[in-house]
């Protein structure tokens, strides 16, 4: 946590690229959302910028503050129809470096805190943090076309009792 701290209070970037092969949570969660195309997911990068912020005020507190910025494009699946679903991840993020959070930090949704103590690498907070985008269900807005074909084509199982009836 020292590097973070270092890395607020110069107000210095550090940016980079993890590979999927890294970032063993993120592959097993891809895997249970039904991802299994191989050639997608040994292609899986993820980009991130780490920056430090001017510190914050939190109430009467200053806090050193970081930012994380992460982009990806996960090849995720939708659920309903089990096609492809590339969903693009650019997601921001505001930490507050600190022991114990003030009570005005933990009343701001924008920003998150670190704690201090804790040693934690920049690919392990990445990757927690997109695990959290994670949609839940994912599924196209519209109506999922193979579905909407395959729906009609199938014969009315009742129209067999239908022309029974007909015929007495």
């Amino acid at each position: 946590m020292a590097r973070y701290q270092e890395l607020a209070r110069q107000q210095k970037k550090i940016e980079g690229e993890l590979m999927l092969s890294s970032l063993t949570r993120l592959h097993e969660a891809l895997q249970e959302l039904g991802v299994s195309d191989a050639g997608a997911l040994s292609a899986l990068r993820v980009q991130y910028q780490l920056r430090g912020l001017p510190p914050r005020h939190f109430g009467e507190v200053s806090l050193p503050m970081l930012a994380l910025a992460v982009q990806s494009e996960l090849p995720l699946v939708c659920q309903r129809c089990f096609a492809p679903m590339p969903q693009a991840m650019d997601l921001q993020f505001e930490f507050a470096l600190c022991d114990e959070p003030p009570e005005a930090l933990l009343e701001d949704e924008q920003v998150d805190w670190l704690d201090t103590h804790e040693e934690s690498s920049v690919e392990s907070l990445v990757e927690d943090e997109l695990l959290m985008a994670l949609p839940i269900a994912v599924m196209h807005e519209e109506a999922c076309t193979d579905l909407q074909q395959t729906a009609g084509d199938k014969p009315n199982p009742f129209a067999v009792l239908k022309q029974l009836k007909l015929d007495k």
